[in-house]
């Protein structure tokens, strides 16, 4: 398993926790990834979170931009020999769904 399969993995895994749909873009080298919420119907009805991925295989290394409606919100760099780098990833996505008004009314 390469670093941008595991990220997107465990990315995905606390998206879909969350209740929420977790869809991406590979194009060249980088990652389009759209955090959504669906309604009844499967349409999407919110966009919580969206982010560009940056990762460098042979390093280990990548960053991160996040972004919501009102433009760019947090940039975030990790290390793939430094495991807490991808856990404050994690955390922060976490934080942004947690704390987003309309996953409240679930």
């Amino acid at each position: 398993m390469n670093i941008k399969q595991l990220l997107l993995s465990q990315i995905e895994k606390v998206v879909i926790d969350l209740r929420y749909d977790f869809l991406y873009e590979d194009e060249y080298d980088e990652i389009l990834c759209q955090v959504v919420q669906r309604d009844s119907s499967g349409s999407i009805e919110n966009t919580p979170l969206s982010f560009h991925l940056h990762i460098n295989e042979e390093k280990g290394t990548g960053h991160l931009i996040f972004y919501q409606a009102q433009g760019e919100i947090k940039r975030q760099s990790f290390d793939i020999e430094n495991p807490t780098t991808i856990l404050n990833i994690l955390s922060f996505i976490t934080e942004v769904l947690g704390s987003d008004p309309i996953s409240q009314t679930k």
